[in-house]
């Protein structure tokens, strides 16, 4: 959890994280069975903390982008070939270089983080132009992307987006927010 992403993390021995793994990776195995008749061992596993190496395979499972990307083979390809809107890609690649500017993948303009998270992002406005692109994807979509490839990392984002914060960027929302 919180814990792991202060450095809180170091104060936990490193054979209860190996513990922890073993326990996501059986989790995983049979991630079915688990999601539908043990579901509060899983939440009590997420409160715990998911290790870092375990959440680029786990992320997905939790939000139903995997399941989400198997339904949907091949239309992440398909829209990251396809051409966005103008002004869409013009927004995007403007705040490109606002996200993590310190953190080494999104350090260069031509980076593969960047890059991805372009691909990403105007994935999204293309799978969902109603909605389109918000400043405030971008973080999320790049700490997706320092967990996982770009594909899982566009999914993920369209299940926040559709199932976890419905509506929370669309425009008539940022309207409400600005005023508070």
């Amino acid at each position: 959890g919180a814990s792991q992403l202060t450095g809180e993390s170091s104060r936990i021995p490193l054979e209860v994280i190996r513990e922890r793994e073993k326990k996501w990776l059986m989790t995983e195995r049979d991630w079915d069975k688990w999601i539908t008749r043990k579901y509060d061992k899983i939440r009590l596993r997420c409160r715990k903390g998911i290790p870092c190496s375990m959440r680029s395979r786990i992320w997905p499972l939790l939000c139903g982008a995997k399941q989400r990307m198997q339904q949907n083979k091949g239309v992440f390809k398909v829209l990251d070939e396809t051409v966005g809107d103008v002004l869409w890609v013009e927004a995007i690649e403007k705040d490109l270089h606002r996200q993590f500017p310190f953190h080494e993948m999104f350090l260069r303009r031509d980076g593969t983080g960047q890059r991805d998270l372009f691909r990403v992002l105007k994935a999204y406005t293309i799978y969902n132009p109603v909605e389109g692109y918000c400043q405030a994807q971008g973080p999320v979509a790049a700490v997706l992307l320092m967990q996982m490839p770009a594909e899982e990392a566009f999914w993920c984002l369209v299940q926040i987006c559709e199932h976890y914060i419905p509506g929370y960027y669309t425009q008539g929302m940022l309207k409400k927010q600005r005023r508070r």
